[in-house]
């Protein structure tokens, strides 16, 4: 088994973000060099700062994006996300889906429920987003264990990818019963 999803942007957040930094950066950059107040070198920071922060978006949001895949390759199911730039890909998480204890759907973050939720995911000690959207953007949730450490991964999947993270975690408890009934029969 193995499905493969890739999350794309649901809002025009980024974009507008990226125009308006720009746009704010070309500014400074041009009252740099008028020397407005005869303070350049303020201008110039300004500029400096603005100019990084729109290069970030532009590599975050539209010069990378992210593959989320759950498949059997290790022996169960096992949940992997790999981020692409370019033609680099990097796994930024890889979850035996056995070590999944819950699985939460915010549909609308807004909401008194979603807010909570979300509330839940940043109160983790160890929580990471693998998300394509900038703002609020309806979301999933995985809840784990791994060695004894609990972990929060938020994701942006569709319904289709959402069941079969479901059917995976399924799968996998009655893989991880498996491998506890033949470690009890080795003993």
């Amino acid at each position: 088994m193995e499905y493969t999803y890739r999350p794309t942007q649901k809002n025009k957040n980024a974009t507008w973000l990226v125009l308006a930094l720009g746009l704010c950066a070309l500014l400074f950059l041009f009252f740099g060099m008028i020397n407005l107040a005869d303070i350049r070198a303020v201008w110039h920071l300004c500029f400096l700062v603005l100019a990084v922060g729109t290069i970030y978006l532009l590599l975050r949001y539209f010069c990378s994006y992210y593959v989320y895949t759950v498949t059997d390759e290790w022996g169960e199911p096992t949940l992997v996300v790999l981020h692409v730039q370019g033609r680099r890909a990097s796994t930024q998480c890889r979850l035996g889906l056995s070590h999944l204890l819950r699985l939460v759907e915010v549909e609308d973050p807004n909401t008194e429920e979603g807010k909570r939720a979300l509330a839940d995911f940043s109160a983790e000690r160890a929580r990471y987003s693998y998300l394509a959207t900038l703002g609020n953007t309806p979301t999933q949730i995985l809840y784990g264990r791994e060695g004894g450490a609990r972990f929060a991964i938020r994701l942006e999947a569709d319904a289709a990818f959402t069941d079969v993270i479901r059917r995976g975690a399924e799968r996998a408890a009655v893989y991880a019963a498996e491998e506890e009934g033949d470690d009890d029969d080795e003993e």
